[in-house]
């Protein structure tokens, strides 16, 4: 068995895997002194062999300050870019392409002639989603917030191609011209919870293909946890249409990193 930990800024994911089977996985919130402790007391001991794991890979921005090295005979620590490419490009299948991580911030990966490079990212990410949920809302739970979105329409937050003219080809009428520039007085909470998640997945899928056309691929592979709800899946399905590329939103891709960090240090076996 091989467990891989992906530390994020606000969010943890833990997962497990046999022979490229995921048998295990786990997100949470952690943050603060206690995490380290929280992670090896309440996730690993529950799926660990006696023996304990064959492997341990850590990646993301919080594994600094914990090594584990209690729980696995070998640990290792990954680089968070190259656990993103690999990750994200062996859930889709596909090699070539930029992988979009959405986190608290979002980070874009090429992969490209057999390596990752980082090429860019943005502040705005499911950190961005906790913020503002909670100034509008008063609670920052993203489960809360995306169910809440269910119920919603963006359409009475954001102006829409529709609202200003009839639209072209290149420019469909459910466009968005500016997110969250209408605010009407009619829109009520779900709606505002909507506009607000779409801002986000709109910026990283845009990111994407952008840089699709400056790296010359064509496939934009979308991670993180939010890329799991359905808003995510419309969304990328309309960038696919307008901007003719392929998105790939992959199976566990709320796991991608933490899988590709057990995938690189498995080759090292």
């Amino acid at each position: 068995m091989i467990i891989g930990i992906d530390m994020g800024a606000t969010a943890t994911k833990v997962v497990a895997m046999e022979e490229d089977k995921l048998v295990f996985s786990k997100s949470f919130l952690a943050s603060g002194e206690n995490t380290c402790e929280i992670i090896e007391n309440t996730v690993i001991k529950s799926i660990l062999p006696e023996a304990g794991a064959e492997l341990l890979a850590l990646t993301g921005v919080g594994s600094e300050n914990c090594s584990f090295e209690n729980l696995a005979s070998k640990v290792v620590r990954i680089p968070e870019i190259e656990a993103t490419g690999e990750g994200g490009t062996w859930l889709s299948g596909v090699k070539e392409a930029v992988v979009v991580s959405i986190g608290t911030g979002t980070s874009l990966v090429l992969s490209k002639d057999g390596g990752y490079r980082h090429i860019g990212g943005s502040g705005v990410g499911s950190g961005t989603l906790r913020g503002l949920s909670k100034k509008l809302f008063g609670n920052d739970s993203l489960i809360e917030l995306f169910t809440l979105a269910e119920k919603g329409s963006r359409y009475t937050v954001d102006i829409t191609i529709g609202d200003l003219f009839s639209g072209t080809d290149t420019l469909p009428e459910d466009l968005t011209a500016s997110n969250l520039a209408k605010a009407s007085e009619k829109a009520n909470e779900a709606d505002w919870a909507k506009a607000v998640i779409n801002t986000v997945l709109e910026v990283a899928g845009s990111h994407g293909a952008l840089a699709c056309e400056g790296f010359g691929v064509n496939t934009v592979i979308l991670t993180g946890g939010v890329t799991v709800t359905p808003l995510a899946k419309e969304i990328y399905d309309n960038f696919q249409r307008l901007y003719k590329l392929n998105y790939i939103i992959p199976p566990n891709s709320d796991y991608a990193t933490a899988i590709g960090a057990v995938r690189i240090a498995a080759k090292g076996l």
